[in-house]
């Protein structure tokens, strides 16, 4: 199951996120400021990152930092912002997309879908054989 660690300030965003993704089958987690994000993504390892340029404890640029230069994690993570003028911050920034606020939720599920599929995704059991297709109509 892919992973997702929402990351923003704005608790109706939070929720939205972690309902939004849920149903989708994704494992979801949240945070609302720098610091938990660094440390749910320590403990939970998220595929995919979805993170706020504007949240208390640092922004996401230093969760950025952190995440790849001291925790040398490469996830993708996909920047989100209400401040469309930010968006030049993120330029050259390794395995980042970035998203403007608001968000409609169909762009929102095809960016994390194609950063997951990105991702090797579980196999299936090599000894596991599909049944066979139920028998055609009789002519």
């Amino acid at each position: 199951m892919i992973k997702i660690l929402a990351v923003e300030d704005n608790k109706a965003i939070v929720d939205f996120y972690f309902e939004f993704f849920t149903d989708f089958g994704y494992e979801v987690q949240t945070a609302e400021d720098a610091g938990t994000a660094i440390q749910k993504q320590q403990s939970f390892h998220a595929d995919i990152m979805i993170l706020d340029l504007d949240i208390p404890g640092g922004g996401g640029i230093y969760v950025y930092d952190t995440v790849r230069n001291k925790m040398k994690d490469n996830v993708p993570i996909i920047f989100s912002t209400g401040k469309p003028e930010k968006l030049a911050e993120l330029r050259g920034l390794s395995n980042v997309s970035s998203l403007g606020k608001p968000t409609p939720p169909e762009k929102l599920i095809a960016e994390v879908q194609r950063l997951a599929g990105t991702k090797k995704m579980p196999q299936a059991d090599p000894g596991f054989a599909p049944p066979p297709p139920p028998p055609g109509p009789k002519k």
